[in-house]
């Protein structure tokens, strides 16, 4: 029973190892906003990661913590990289599933979504 129970949760960190990235929309409804002229962009991130109950990260994204904080950081990283001032339209989501095979872990998952202006 000892063997099923660790490979069930080595299964689930291989799987359900944390990540991060930042993406630009491809839309080219993004791109341009007519009613003022100035460019803007769409930009989405997210970070995920693993947890032991909900509160101490097993394994995340360079150590840092999945929440709406850390994502609009990186975020705003890449909208400045872009060349953009402000933004726009900011939409966040956090989430936090339980995985019952495994008793104690547990998948967090934080998405943030703006449109940059430049």
């Amino acid at each position: 029973m000892k063997k099923v129970v660790l490979s069930l949760v080595l299964l689930a960190v291989v799987f359900l190892a944390g990540c991060a990235d930042v993406s630009i929309a491809k839309n080219s409804s993004f791109r341009t906003m007519p009613c003022d002229g100035n460019q803007s962009i769409g930009l989405y991130a997210y970070r995920s990661g693993l947890y032991f109950l909900p509160t101490y990260p097993l394994w995340t994204e360079g150590g840092r913590e999945v929440n709406f904080n850390e994502t609009l950081a990186d975020l705003t990283a890449q909208a400045k990289g872009q060349g953009a001032g402000s933004l726009n339209t900011v939409v966040a989501q956090e989430e936090s599933t339980w995985l019952p095979f495994t008793f104690v872990l547990w998948y967090k998952k934080a998405t943030v979504s703006a449109t940059a202006s430049k």
